[in-house]
């Protein structure tokens, strides 16, 4: 009984997983998309707030994909890889939002 309930768990947050990655990485897109548009219309400053507000939205997006990935996680060593992942976009979040409030 426990292991199925388990097993229920484990599926329900790959397939969150797979949504909050599928998200962020449509943010990303879309608003870089939008960035492009604003660039060719020669709005630069525009085109720099779109997307780096595009790409810290995505990155928050996938930051929670990799939080629930440490849930399911088997071993230590996915679960190492994973948090070496995390600090990665954490720190990339953290010099966009700089980058953000300094242009």
């Amino acid at each position: 009984m426990y292991e199925q309930i388990e097993e229920i768990f484990r599926m329900i947050v790959n397939y969150a997983i797979l949504v909050l990655e599928a998200v962020g990485a449509l943010v990303i897109l879309v608003n870089t998309v939008r960035s492009l548009g604003q660039r060719l219309k020669q709005d630069k400053d525009a085109s720099r707030g779109t997307l780096t507000e595009g790409i810290s939205s995505g990155l928050s997006f996938l930051l929670s994909s990799e939080v629930l990935k440490t849930i399911v996680a088997p071993n230590w060593k996915e679960i190492g890889m994973t948090c070496a992942i995390l600090a990665m976009r954490a720190g990339m979040t953290v010099l966009i939002k700089w980058e953000e409030k300094h242009h």
